[in-house]
């Protein structure tokens, strides 16, 4: 039988047991809890470290998949655009959702909302933040995937700074930013793992006090916890092994595109230079790249750096004020010029440049650097002298066609009505032509139409036309004469008098044949029909034909004559 004594101490050895069970109790909850926890971290940022990783490494593939699909879009034909313009857009938008999940976060993929100090200044920091290279690049790949058909060629400021960009300084600065996270990762991995074996060590430590002193009922109980911590470990380091050979894996294929883009950097420049254009970066001071061609054409030496001053060496002298607006009008108003000048070959020939220059800007509309290229123009505007020469002067005297006597007496009556002065003009015919043809043949009857047209040119002043009308037709155009009828009639029919005797000297033709030089006399006149008019109503058409018709006037009254228009007396 208990005494009340034994009843007090057996109620305080259960008060004392029951309040070590509950501490116990209440120690290894927390411990336990403080450990599943720190299981739950490493699981997470192990899955963390790898989604870094692999949207850090699927940057730097969007970069290179990028640069060549920009590629592709502008050697493309037209009908292959839009498919090649929409992968690129893919590409681009999902390079935006990285970035963005990187810097800010992203739960469906993986990415912490939280920076390292570290990773925060590669970002943020230095002179060119890996922030502000991604978003230039994936705003100029924006740019020219909003650049019309029409607009996209091989020297396209977006496309040249994605090719240059891609390769280089973008994927350095990410391959940094990988490399980065990865230490990080295995860092905090490590750190994690450390402190989740000293709390494992420490609840075990408290277990087995506990089993010793109360809680030998539950062993069994524990046995199967920590069966499920060895289970929980094993994971850990399966995962581990996992994660280090996706990384492995990862680097392996980095190092392949890395490779890949590598040969394709190279066959870009061996495109760049061996393109007939001068192509060439200008940041204000000096010249950041220039291709092949420019020494090739110039003679300057590469090894030297290209300043503007060698740059307007081989500038015209007379074209160097043209040349110069390139630095002063397109760094002030930060738009595109087109310039034209002639620039001097390594020979000491100059020929003629069309010249584009194109401003660089970064995503606030800055200012980064003048992106140009100088395109020889010389052939092609030759060619456009010669189809003009063809459509509006006379192959054999070179004086004007009839289209070019038609613009240019339209121009005259348009003058007349403005001015009130009198103007005039002249139909021309030869008399004695034919027989020279028959005769002797075309090359002496082309002879004396050649010394016609210098003869008529020397009677009357710079200002005024003379056209081979056709055959051994002229036209002679007066324009601005007098505001009196009567003094310009007069004028006209002095100069007509003019021309009229200068034909009428005799002509000594000569000729090259095969044989010997041959020369012959022969005298030519000519009937002229002169018009004068002023403010006129009616179109050219009714001028030449007034003109003409006193010309047959002349030649029906005996040839080697000049008859005026009626409507002019």
């Amino acid at each position: 039988m208990f005494t009340p004594l034994h009843i007090k101490d057996d109620l305080g050895i259960a008060q004392s047991l029951t309040w070590r069970y509950v501490l116990a109790l209440s120690l290894v909850a927390t411990l336990s809890t403080a450990a599943w926890y720190s299981l739950e971290l490493v699981i997470s940022e192990q899955n963390g470290t790898a989604a870094v990783v692999n949207v850090s490494g699927r940057q730097r593939m969007l970069s290179q998949r990028t640069a060549l699909f920009a590629n592709l879009l502008v050697t493309a034909p037209n009908h292959e655009r839009a498919a090649i313009r929409q992968k690129l857009t893919e590409s681009v938008e999902l390079m935006a959702v990285s970035h963005h999940g990187l810097l800010h976060g992203n739960p469906e993929l993986g990415l912490p909302s939280t920076m390292s100090p570290a990773i925060k200044k590669m970002y943020y920091e230095g002179e060119q933040p890996l922030n502000q290279q991604v978003r230039t690049y994936i705003n100029t790949v924006r740019a020219l995937i909003a650049t019309d058909n029409d607009k996209l060629a091989i020297d396209n400021p977006a496309l040249r700074y994605i090719t240059l960009t891609a390769p280089t300084t973008l994927v350095s600065s990410l391959d940094k930013a990988v490399h980065q996270y990865q230490l990080e990762g295995e860092a905090s991995i490590k750190r994690l793992e450390e402190a989740e074996t000293a709390l494992w060590i420490v609840t075990l430590l408290l277990l087995a006090l506990e089993a010793m002193l109360i809680f030998h009922p539950f062993i069994k109980h524990i046995k199967v916890v920590v069966g499920k911590l060895r289970r929980a470990t094993d994971e850990i380091l399966q995962n581990q092994e996992t994660l280090e050979e996706r990384i492995r894996q990862r680097t392996s294929e980095l190092a392949n595109r890395s490779k890949a883009l590598a040969e394709s950097e190279q066959k870009l420049s061996v495109l760049l230079n061996n393109t007939n254009i001068h192509m060439w970066a200008f940041d204000g001071k000096v010249f950041t790249y220039t291709n092949r061609q420019w020494f090739d054409f110039t003679g300057q030496n590469p090894e030297d750096s290209l300043t503007i001053e060698k740059w307007g060496s081989v500038v015209h002298p007379e074209d160097l004020a043209e040349a110069q607006k390139i630095w002063q009008v397109d760094f002030e108003k930060k738009s595109g010029h087109d310039h034209y000048f002639r620039l001097k070959r390594h020979d000491g020939v100059y020929r003629d440049f069309y010249c584009r220059v194109t401003p660089i800007k970064d995503e606030n509309g800055a200012l980064l650097y003048l992106q140009g290229h100088n395109l020889d123009i010389t052939d092609r505007k030759q060619l456009e002298d010669e189809v003009r020469q063809l459509a509006f002067y006379d192959a054999l005297t070179t004086l004007p066609n009839r289209r070019l006597l038609k613009d240019r007496l339209n121009q005259t009556m348009s003058l007349s009505k403005r001015s009130g002065r009198y103007c005039a003009l002249m139909f021309l015919d030869l008399d004695n032509f034919k027989p020279i043809n028959d005769t002797y043949g075309h090359a002496f009857g082309d002879a004396l139409l050649l010394e016609v047209a210098e003869r008529i040119k020397s009677c009357v002043r710079q200002t005024d036309t003379v056209a081979r009308f056709g055959g051994d037709e002229f036209v002679v155009l007066l324009g601005t004469l007098t505001t009196d009828k009567e003094k310009s009639v007069q004028q006209a029919n002095r100069i007509a008098e003019k021309i009229r005797n200068a034909l009428l000297a005799p002509y000594l033709l000569s000729l090259n044949t095969h044989d010997a030089k041959s020369t012959i006399e022969h005298l030519c006149s000519a009937s002229i029909g002169v018009v004068v008019f002023v403010n006129h109503n009616s179109n050219e058409e009714e001028v030449l034909k007034r003109a003409d018709d006193a010309m047959y006037a002349a030649k029906a009254a005996g040839r080697n004559q000049i008859r005026l228009d009626s409507d002019s007396i």
